[in-house]
């Protein structure tokens, strides 16, 4: 278990306060602080206040700071990084005896390699080996910094299923920008922004109810921000009507995940109920796959509507125009805002 009290980098405006176990996936936007928590973990970096534990020990602290070598964190990046003058065997054993690393060389699948370069590897069996070469140290941390960004994609699925399998029971910190990532390799999920941890806890609570803009995108979805009235949330200026939970409370203040398939457009205003029908301005159009995504403002917040392709050539949509979003209000989750 890694606990970070308090703890704060002056000149990376960063402060983070949590206690993570197990694979915790680390997301959030660039600059959020991600690497440098993962430095803190490592030994890169020296905390200027706060403390960070591994496994109950003090490493960093006003008055202790265990060095990285002396940490047994196993630090895996995009890249393998393996030696290129030495063998997979010796590259394996970096740091560890050569039966642990025969034995861990074989559990990723490169026993017959040991003898082989890294020039003579593939992208693939390279970030084997470095996995190899991670987990040989029997290390109490294992620290991962996109690890399959770098590979081709055909190669990445058994990865993952190799990262999958050898992480299981480890405590490892991961961050990535994928969410495939999250949900198949981590069992918890912290969201950090500006420095600061905004919201974690386990992969499908947080996913369902996500607190961040970030998350919400990357998950998919949409997130807005009002304020509880009946049957409804009240956006400064529009009220969705949708489904709320028992965290909800009237004049509080709540969020509202949407899904983009939920949200059509129109020119006039649609029949049926009209509480659910708001002025929106286009603000974008990008093909995505089989659907258009465009975006919307709906009173001062971001919103997104997938639609056809055909939906789109009909009304002509281009940004700046002026339209009438109808959102399903079966379709709307309204929750409590956490805090």
């Amino acid at each position: 278990m890694i606990e970070l009290d308090g703890v704060r980098v002056a000149d990376r405006d960063c402060e983070f306060s949590a206690r993570l176990d197990g694979v915790t996936a680390l997301v959030g936007p660039n600059g959020a602080g991600k690497s440098t928590l993962l430095s803190l973990v490592a030994g890169g970096l020296r905390p200027t206040a706060g403390r960070v534990l591994i496994h109950g020990e003090e490493v960093a602290g006003q008055r202790v700071f265990v060095p990285a070598h002396r940490r047994r964190c196993a630090y895996l990046e995009q890249r393998a990084l393996l030696f290129p003058h030495m063998s997979v065997l010796a590259n394996a054993a970096f740091g560890a005896d050569a039966g642990r690393a025969r034995r861990e060389l074989a559990a990723v699948g490169c026993a017959d390699l040991e003898g082989r370069r890294p020039r003579q590897l593939s992208g693939g069996q390279a970030q084997r080996v470095a996995i190899a070469r991670a987990l040989a140290i029997d290390p109490q941390v294992v620290l991962l910094d996109e690890p399959l960004a770098a590979l081709d994609a055909g190669v990445v699925p058994e990865i993952r299923s190799l990262l999958r399998r050898r992480l299981s029971g480890r405590t490892a910190l991961l961050v990535t920008h994928s969410l495939l990532d999250v949900v198949t390799l981590a069992e918890r999920v912290c969201v950090l922004e500006g420095g600061r941890i905004v919201e974690h806890g386990p992969v499908a609570e947080v996913c369902a109810r996500p607190a961040s803009v970030f998350l919400a995108e990357l998950v998919g979805t949409n997130l807005l921000s009002g304020v509880a009235v009946g049957g409804g949330i009240d956006l400064g200026g529009a009220v969705l009507v949708g489904l709320g939970d028992d965290t909800v409370e009237e004049g509080r203040r709540c969020l509202a995940v949407v899904p983009p398939g939920a949200v059509g457009l129109y020119r006039r205003s649609p029949g049926g109920s009209p509480r659910n029908a708001h002025p929106v301005t286009v603000t974008g159009v990008e093909p995505r796959g089989g659907v258009v995504r465009v975006s919307l403002v709906l009173a001062g917040q971001r919103l997104n509507a997938d639609l056809t392709a055909a939906a789109v050539a009909e009304l002509d949509i281009v940004p700046g125009q002026h339209l009438i979003a109808g959102v399903k209000a079966t379709q709307v989750r309204i929750y409590g805002a956490p805090g």
